[in-house]
């Protein structure tokens, strides 16, 4: 799977007859919601319909249907025969298989990085740490799911192993829909805290606290889901990509 920039890119406005916005491509529609389903503005189970996302990144809806059949392919979304595609909602059985997932695959990814860290490969996880914690000071929640998130993709990125970095994306994509079903605000407060830990100890070419530190980080967030729980309902689309 090709890398792609971390940032997040510009959303499509509604079309309208005073201004036309130029066409979305199959890659940005895809990543304008591959990007709303990390930062959770996409709560699993909304339905995802057509003729709305045509009107707002004014494509067709050939192109809409080639973007979500990509989606399920990536577990991220469910397509149900004469009923529509809908975020993917993950239950707890799937939920638990993606941190084993994780927990196995970020594990060696962190073998890998710390075996030949230096200060400057480190810098872009120096970075989204920084961000993620003025975002998260600042109260900017979204914002700082986010950088959580593209952490771990960062990291996967830095082992140099295009295979690796695109299941450790895919994986992530899908932790954000678990975690947006399942949070348990009283107990994930803190788990954000480990990744500047981490990436001390990646400097210091410390493998085995590294690797220990990855495992106990993603089953921290693990045990902090409280499975009893699901989230509010579904949104709808015009409102999540209105122009601001």
């Amino acid at each position: 799977m090709p890398r792609k920039s971390s940032a997040s890119p510009k959303l499509v406005g509604l079309s309208n007859a005073r201004n036309r916005p130029q066409i979305a491509s199959l890659d940005d529609v895809y990543a304008h919601i591959f990007s709303s389903i990390v930062d959770q503005r996409l709560p699993p189970g909304t339905k995802l319909n057509e003729l709305a996302l045509c009107e707002i990144f004014n494509t067709g809806r050939r192109q809409i249907a080639q973007v979500l059949i990509r989606l399920s392919h990536d577990r991220l979304v469910t397509l149900h025969a004469n009923r529509g595609a809908f975020v993917a909602a993950p239950d707890e059985a799937e939920a638990r298989t993606i941190f084993e997932a994780r927990r196995i695959i970020e594990c060696e990814i962190t073998r890998i990085v710390a075996s030949e860290a230096t200060r400057d490969l480190l810098k872009p996880l120096r970075r989204n740490v920084e961000e993620e914690t003025a975002y998260r000071h600042q109260g900017r929640l979204r914002e700082a799911i986010r950088a959580s998130g593209e952490f771990h993709i960062l990291l996967g990125s830095l082992a140099r192993n295009d295979i690796l970095a695109g299941i450790v994306r895919q994986l992530v994509a899908r932790t954000s829909l678990v975690v947006s079903l399942y949070e348990n605000q009283s107990t994930m407060i803190c788990w954000h805290d480990d990744h500047g830990s981490f990436v001390d100890l990646l400097e210091g070419r410390r493998i085995a606290p590294a690797v220990a530190l990855m495992r106990k980080h993603l089953t921290h967030v693990e045990e902090s889901l409280n499975f009893d729980q699901r989230a509010g309902g579904a949104l709808d689309l015009r409102k999540i990509y209105a122009p601001g």
